[in-house]
């Protein structure tokens, strides 16, 4: 018997038949990963449970627990016993033995122990590396992205086989360089942010004399590097990418400059993901909702909730832009998703030749259909999906009716921004909000009083350490579109809460003179907005310190001295 984890998980028996694991109940799945992860080690009942079940522990773990043992025996080994189950029951728990069932990740693992023996760069450690590439392909637990017993195994796999992609890389780099390149770029897909993948990438591509392509290798890299961390490539790295231009515009050969001193790492906060996993989770797991609405107001990072979703489903993500699809670019949306998909040329063809006016018709959309047919969901996101037309909507709706492995994906502020516009007829079965970011989800940054800084934004986050004039700029942004469409006491409510500081609405009331009910609807937007929040007084606040600053930079000095006075005058 052999069982695979990395990747999908398998199961195959002693004769070479494929077993049922895909069909085990996902707790079972669950079970059997944990103890694949941690083959030959027991682990006791509790430990197992709290693995596979975190806090959400149920009534009787232990029972629950061995209920799906049993369920994993009887469905992979109906005709086995306790002299050849290869889930062991020892000293109150349980353990993968695999003298008993083969298992890749165990296997994978020998192989890395092995690399010890061998001379670095000699023929046998490659040898090694090579089987390393053959089984870590594909990274363990895809079902469980977010568990943190996984992570230390995908952790481990990936560093195995970016170094053996790497070590490749070098050693076919003299006699095949388009080969060392593509292993080169391969490394960087499994880890975006190793300097070496980029540095074996450029060297390859210099020496194919593609400069241009080197340079391109580099940008990449300082700009992800920049944009997801903050810091500055390496002085080794930008050396090369000096060394490439002096080669193109010099026509003799000029010594290699000096190593450029290292640059201090700035403060800013890492502009990564943050958050969300409930809703990832609610898609990259099996069996995804046909139809999921993505809401929230500007700012509360559904474009980056997309770009997240592509990177835990690589290659099953389309992502298409409704706002930009009107006129002759009213197919805009399909083609730029069919493109993130690697839809063949014939499929993009049919695309570029409807007419704006034009539907699509039955025959267009079959021939589209085969490139969303998978043994995995697919994924078309929309993003601003509210601007899409009638026609959009119902080519849209054919293709989610008649392509089984299609799940769609859409986003836009408010569902009441598509009340009566085509977008309504898809049908909204679930709607997932993106609330502000919270404490815990901003802790990771070390940044203190970040929360009170941004109001969990996930737009101000991204800029709030960056220079007045830019962090101002998206917070004032942010506050006028989130309040476009509020009727007008709300930018007023706005401007007296960044000038004076928390009010009632009795005082507000009195600084406005606009009725009080009037003043208690627009106090209802403004915290449905994620602007305003309310202290324990009952008084509303701004609930982001950027936004307040922002607004109240926007007032005179003689005005906010004659509000204060007016306050206090009223109080």
């Amino acid at each position: 018997m052999r069982v695979s984890v990395l990747g999908q998980l398998t199961v195959i028996g002693d004769s070479g038949e494929p077993l049922p694991a895909g069909e085990l109940p996902r707790r079972a799945r669950q079970v059997l990963a944990v103890l694949a992860a941690r083959h030959d080690r027991i682990q006791s009942k509790d430990a197992l449970a709290d693995s596979v079940w975190g806090d959400d522990l149920p009534g009787n773990h232990v029972a629950a627990l061995e209920h799906y043992v049993s369920v994993i025996r009887r469905r992979l080994q109906p005709d086995g016993s306790s002299a050849n189950w290869f889930i062991v029951t020892r000293s109150g728990g349980y353990l993968f033995d695999t003298s008993r069932a083969a298992l890749d990740l165990a296997d994978l693992r020998t192989l890395i122990r092995r690399l010890d023996a061998p001379t670095p760069g000699s023929p046998e450690r490659l040898a090694v590396h090579a089987d390393i590439l053959t089984l870590a392909r594909q990274l363990p637990f895809p079902e469980d992205p977010y568990a943190e017993w996984a992570e230390p195994v995908r952790t481990e796999v990936q560093v195995a086989a970016v170094n053996a992609l790497l070590q490749h890389a070098a050693a076919t780099l003299a006699g095949d360089p388009a080969r060392s390149l593509r292993l080169a770029q391969e490394a960087i897909e499994l880890n975006p942010f190793l300097e070496s993948g980029y540095r074996a990438a450029m060297t390859a591509a210099i020496a194919m004399e593609r400069q241009d392509d080197a340079l391109r290798i580099f940008e990449r890299c300082r700009q992800l590097l920049d944009e997801e961390l903050g810091v500055a490539p390496s002085a080794e790295l930008v050396r090369l990418q000096r060394e490439v231009l002096a080669a193109r515009t010099a026509p003799v050969e000029l010594p290699a400059p000096a190593a450029a001193p290292a640059l201090p790492l700035p403060e800013p906060p890492r502009e990564r993901f943050l958050g969300r996993i409930t809703e990832l989770r609610l898609l990259v797991e099996p069996e995804p909702p046909p139809v999921v609405h993505i809401v929230g107001p500007s700012g509360s990072g559904k474009s980056a909730f997309l770009a997240e979703l592509e990177r835990h489903a690589p290659g099953r993500v389309g992502i298409g832009h409704g706002a930009s699809s009107v006129g002759v670019l009213r197919h805009a949306w399909l083609r730029t998703a069919l493109t993130d998909l690697a839809a063949p040329a014939e499929v993009l063809a049919v695309v570029d030749a409807a007419g704006p006016e034009q539907p699509l018709l039955r025959p267009d959309l079959e021939r589209i259909g085969t490139a969303l047919d998978g043994p995995e969901p697919i994924f078309v996101a929309i993003d601003d999906a509210a601007d899409l037309d009638a026609a959009s909507v119902a080519e849209l709706s054919w293709l989610g009716r008649h392509c089984p492995a299609l799940r769609i994906v859409l986003t836009y502020c408010y569902p009441s921004e598509i009340a009566e516009r085509p977008l309504s007829g898809l049908g909204s079965p679930v709607v997932l909000r993106l609330e502000p970011l919270t404490g815990e989800d901003l802790d990771v940054l070390g940044i203190k009083d970040l929360a009170d800084l941004t109001g969990g934004i996930p737009a101000l986050v991204s800029v709030a350490l960056k220079p007045t004039e830019v962090s101002h700029a998206v917070a004032m942004q942010i506050a006028r579109q989130r309040t476009r469409w509020m009727p007008d006491p709300s930018w007023e409510i706005l401007r007296l809460c960044a000038v004076l500081g928390p009010l009632s609405v009795g005082e507000l009331s009195t600084l406005t003179e606009y009725p009080m009910p009037e003043l208690l609807a627009c106090v209802d937007h403004l915290v449905h907005a994620h602007l305003l929040t309310e202290n324990e007084d009952g008084r509303v606040r701004h609930r982001s310190s950027l936004i307040s600053t922002a607004v109240c930079g926007q007032v005179s000095a003689a005005s906010a001295r004659y509000l204060r006075r007016r306050l206090s005058a009223d109080n």
